[in-house]
């Protein structure tokens, strides 16, 4: 003959684990974040080193390299190198 054993009714228990994992994922956003910009072809980029040329007083910046998720990548971009920019690794060569 088997013991009686009683059950809890958990109706909500998934529910439950729902919560736990979104709230994991909350407390450790920051790790998350750097790994989607290691992993995203398009994100930020940081301006490392430039070159320009005297146009009459004005530059004229002909290379910008920029550090990003993907390393360093070259921008030509005639006339203007930002500090930051967003770029696709997909569309560079």
């Amino acid at each position: 003959m088997k013991m009686y054993s009683p059950q809890k009714f958990r109706p909500f228990a998934w529910l439950s684990v729902l919560l736990r994992s979104v709230a994991y994922l909350l407390r450790h956003w920051f790790l998350l974040l750097i790994a989607a910009l290691m992993i995203s072809p398009i994100g930020p980029h940081l301006l490392v080193w430039y070159t320009y040329k005297d146009y009459g007083g004005y530059r004229v910046y002909s290379d910008c390299l920029y550090l990003g998720g993907s390393g360093l990548m070259e921008f030509d971009n005639w006339g203007d190198c930002p500090v930051i920019v967003i770029l696709d690794k997909r569309e560079q060569h």
